[in-house]
């Protein structure tokens, strides 16, 4: 049978929604240790600055691309812009979403065995780098969990939106309650006061260091969702009066809120368990040795650290498997453009997802490979959403579509600047930043097998838009028919979910 789609239900349930699609684990542990390793203050006022005048606006811009258009990716970058060459730039987006649901489920993975064993004091006493060597490499059972995790998140996604509501209001929840307890807990630790002023305390010569305000547009990037397409997905199922406005800073505020109790939570315990030069030390240890080598062993000192070491997995997990879910989402719609059954292309994505995601769980180096590519796409994404703006009329879009007749809060016309000018060159020096990075880390910087090089980003990247470049007259020939007519929003139309067994 056909099942027609609503849509969210209520404002409320999408802002929900799109909180705890932003929300992720970079959240909770990359945006403590990046602010730790980056001047504390400085970065975090630089992070506040550059979502508020920046990323929102993008954010905005890439709702009213979905709920115009009413399209998975390609289609919506077909439509918006109006000329069928542009429909790989959404192609390119939805295969950087389809590898990170790929990879990005391997640390979900890694949470619910920490979790497990934070319940069990499984991790207590024993060598924390080793144990986790011992799942990252090589590790069957992993794989097993894995397997799991994915079916789970494809299933929730195969279920629709009336199901991504009913998890999304309990998984954020759950996640700001966990994050919440570990700050409180965390503030009240001896010594801990050392932690708060290095996370919020600033010099203003910092402010002059370009290092801290591209880092904090990194996390800006990689945290909220920009460019990676979670925003135009939603926004197909957005009603058509609903705030545009309002509902992206309701986002914004409710990812840099976890971001800000993450690093009130983690930071303070780090100080309180050891000097400043060590927290920062183990902070450069990156995501997984902070996670899950750093932070074990500073909840095995503290008391009661068994049930904190808990609530913090399980902040993570909420966070984790509520942005894998809202990917599939994204994967799902092409296939409903072009009128394939939902089951079919739950499982196609499934399968496809698994075995690109294998190598990342059986080997940590593949993994970093996949989140250096990860990132470099979502930028890339990020600039392909102003290029569309452009296409279309920054002022344009600010007029009829974000600030639409039914909307109470508007944006004024540094709205223009930010998609024309500030996203598009901001995203331009972190990318130039990153490969210059690259170069410097790799004396074989042109290795296109290499981890972190230049030449894995030209291989991968370059080679995937070549490929969806080539198929762009037949992929935008299957996302249907348009159904924006340029000046008003259509109705929710046909779930992407287009044939629902039962």
């Amino acid at each position: 049978m056909k099942e027609k789609k609503s849509g969210f239900s209520s404002p409320v349930a999408m802002a929900i929604a799109m909180i705890a699609a932003s929300v992720g684990t970079g959240n909770i542990w990359r945006f403590p240790r990046v602010a730790a390793t980056n001047g504390g203050g400085a970065f975090v006022i630089a992070y506040i600055i550059i979502m508020i005048l920046a990323v929102d606006c993008l954010m905005m811009a890439e709702h009213c691309i979905g709920r115009t258009t009413r399209k998975g990716l390609p289609g919506a970058m077909r439509d918006f812009i109006g000329n069928r060459k542009g429909t790989w730039f959404g192609s390119f987006v939805w295969w950087i979403v389809v590898i990170t649901i790929a990879y990005y489920t391997v640390v979900v993975a890694w949470i619910i065995y920490y979790l497990f064993n934070s319940i069990t004091g499984g991790y207590m006493g024993v060598d924390k780098a080793a144990l986790f060597s011992s799942i990252s490499e090589k590790n069957i059972y992993m794989v097993v969990i894995y397997l799991i995790i994915q079916g789970f998140c494809a299933w929730g996604a195969y279920k629709g939106v009336s199901f991504i509501e009913k998890i999304c209001k309990v998984l954020v929840p759950v996640l700001f309650i966990c994050i919440i307890i570990i700050a409180i807990r965390t503030v009240t630790l001896p010594g801990a006061t050392s932690g708060l002023e290095f996370l919020f305390g600033f010099q203003l010569k910092d402010f002059l260091n370009y290092k801290i305000w591209l880092e904090a547009l990194t996390q800006c990037m990689w945290s909220a969702g920009p460019g990676w397409g979670i925003c135009i997905a939603y926004g197909v199922y957005a009603d058509r009066k609903a705030e545009v406005v309002l509902t992206t800073r309701i986002q914004s505020f409710g990812d840099m809120s976890a971001a800000l109790l993450a690093g009130i939570g983690i930071i303070p315990a780090l100080f309180a368990f050891m000097s400043k030069e060590e927290a920062i030390n183990m902070c450069s240890t990156g995501n997984n040795g902070l996670a899950f080598i750093a932070l074990t062993g500073v909840f095995e000192k503290m008391a009661g650290g068994r049930i904190f070491a808990a609530l913090f997995f399980l902040a993570l997990l909420a966070a984790s498997v509520s942005s894998v879910i809202a990917m599939y989402a994204i994967v799902y719609q092409p296939f409903a453009d072009a009128k394939w059954g939902k089951g079919k292309a739950a499982i196609l994505m499934f399968a496809l997802t698994s075995i690109i995601g294998i190598p990342s769980c059986w080997n940590q180096t593949f993994f970093n490979n996949q989140d250096f590519v990860v990132g470099m796409g979502m930028v890339i994404g990020a600039l392909f959403s102003c290029v569309a703006v452009y296409k279309f009329g920054a002022e344009r879009l600010r007029t009829k579509f974000v600030n639409h007749k039914n909307s109470h809060m508007n944006i004024g016309k540094h709205f223009n600047i930010a998609l024309l000018i500030l996203v598009p060159v901001l995203s331009i020096a972190m990318f130039v930043w990153w490969c210059i990075l690259s170069i410097g880390w790799n004396p074989d910087w042109y290795n296109p097998f290499g981890t972190y090089s230049l030449g894995t980003l030209i291989l991968q990247l370059g080679g995937i838009g070549i490929i969806f470049a080539i198929f762009n007259k037949q992929i935008a020939k299957s996302c249907g028919d348009k159904v924006f007519d340029g000046e008003h929003f259509p109705e929710v139309h046909e779930d992407n979910v287009v044939e629902q067994e039962g």
